[in-house]
């Protein structure tokens, strides 16, 4: 396991928030492709509701979790999870996804090799043409060298 089974561990954990809510907030098309969710390095049209989000993953260099020479490593980072809706429309459709999202991100939860440590609000405010609510997801995972 790298970082990079890290970063697919978090977003698969993120796809499941339908799931988890019963709310649809994630729209995907019939071959499962997501219409509102831009993730790193895939091509993403912005929908004209100006309503989706945006995820950016983030790891620190490791560290040993032990002293033997065979220890497994320690990572740490955050999951960024933007929250995009229409400027002027207040925070109310924001707040009500954070909400769902820090249920599903809540501290203590554990899967997959990764423990979550914390989720909040980072930033938020109006941007040219769209409104943003950041969600930060601190995690860390202590996972065998490779």
């Amino acid at each position: 396991m790298t970082e990079l089974d890290i970063q697919e561990s978090l977003f698969d954990r993120f796809k499941s928030l339908n799931e988890f809510s019963g709310v649809p907030f994630l729209a995907a098309d019939d071959d499962g492709n997501y219409l509102n969710v831009s993730f790193p390095n895939v091509p993403f049209e912005a929908p004209g509701d100006k309503r989706w989000f945006e995820l950016t993953f983030r790891s620190n260099e490791p560290e040993a979790a032990a002293l033997m020479h065979d220890a497994q490593e320690r990572f740490t980072g955050v999951l960024y999870i933007d929250i995009i809706t229409p400027t002027d429309a207040g925070e109310d459709e924001a707040r009500e996804k954070f909400r769902w999202i820090a249920r599903l991100f809540r501290r203590g939860t554990y899967f997959d090799d990764v423990c979550i440590n914390k989720c909040y609000v980072s930033t938020k405010g109006a941007e040219a043409d769209h409104y943003r609510l950041q969600a930060a997801v601190e995690w860390d995972a202590d996972i065998d060298i490779e």
